[in-house]
């Protein structure tokens, strides 16, 4: 093992909140405990980041804000209106300002299957398109090393787990309502519009409708890891994986089509004929191909999912 190796940082582990989850306890506490404790653990991520040990530093700090948002969106009701528009517009500011770096970060990762992609003909061209990732992924980096170090920042973090605070001490009514209650309430309430959206979804849909699918996915599986612990261990488990299971089909589908925008986007910069436009038009090509067999493949999971999906085992274990 080499020095520097060793002088890594290792990623944080994850910390349990301190209050539990439990049937007829009131929501709001334990929603507060697990809020702040997944925010604390993204700014566990700050220092690995700043040191650019690895990019799973990055990745992480996005899913734990990930993770408040939605809970922040799914049970809106038990935050005053005011509290949660301002954790909500601090949370996605904090997902803005490290949206490119990520995206930079997943597309020089990829640099493989890149090149496998192309003839060694377009080699040289993807050479110098990835030079010019990695030169603005050296100034994202800056700019966002910047500004974590920077007093707005701790400014915000601090305003946040202030605002935070105000859930613990001043609970909403619907706060104040039974946890299983509003677990099954919330659940089934998604479950219902993911399966609408499922049988809605065809070959000759957009890609918009299964943008919304994904989005849709997502919120139901925030809300059956959360809740998890309120249900059968077994069951939550089996409806978790797959829900999973399509979700990775419409991420990697998704994926594609953030691709092909970036790659547009980076071939209007570049001047026809020369060794960049060359390699990422046919790189586009590629993509493009790639894309539409996604689609085809998403949409007969989606449809396994829509009419194979535990309907009966959903309506018995959360419809209130």
């Amino acid at each position: 093992m080499s020095v520097n190796k060793r002088d890594k940082l290792r990623l944080p582990q994850r910390k349990k909140a301190s209050v539990a989850l439990k049937k007829d306890s009131a929501i709001y506490l334990p929603t507060y405990h697990f809020l702040k404790s997944e925010f604390q653990h993204a700014r566990r991520h700050e220092t690995g980041l700043i040191r650019d040990d690895d990019t799973e530093f990055l990745h992480q700090y996005r899913v734990s804000l990930r993770r408040c948002r939605a809970l922040l969106s799914l049970l809106s009701a038990i935050f005053l209106p005011q509290q949660k528009q301002m954790l909500q517009n601090t949370l996605k500011t904090f997902m803005q300002k490290t949206n490119e770096l990520r995206d930079l970060d997943v597309y020089l990762g990829h640099m493989e299957p890149y090149f496998d992609a192309l003839d060694h003909q377009y080699h040289q061209g993807l050479i110098l398109f990835f030079n010019d990732l990695q030169d603005r992924r050296i100034a994202q980096l800056k700019q966002i090393k910047d500004w974590l170090k920077s007093a707005d920042y701790q400014q915000q973090c601090a305003q946040i787990i202030g605002l935070l605070d105000e859930l613990q001490t001043e609970p909403t009514d619907a706060g104040k309502k039974p946890c299983l209650h509003l677990a099954k309430k919330s659940i089934w309430k998604h479950f219902n519009k993911t399966q609408r959206v499922c049988q809605s979804i065809g070959y000759a849909n957009p890609d918009e409708h299964i943008h919304e699918l994904r989005i849709a996915c997502k919120k139901l599986r925030y809300l059956l890891e959360y809740f998890a612990p309120l249900f059968p261990r077994k069951i939550m488990k089996e409806h978790i994986k797959q829900l999973k299971a399509l979700q990775d089909s419409l991420g990697y589908f998704n994926d594609s089509a953030v691709q092909i925008d970036f790659l547009n986007q980076y071939l209007e910069q570049q001047k026809p004929g020369s060794k960049r436009h060359n390699a990422i038009s046919r790189l586009l090509t590629f993509s493009q191909k790639q894309h539409a067999d996604h689609k085809i493949s998403v949409i007969d999971h989606v449809n396994q999912y829509a009419f194979a999906a535990p309907q009966k085992s959903f309506e018995k274990i959360y419809k209130p």
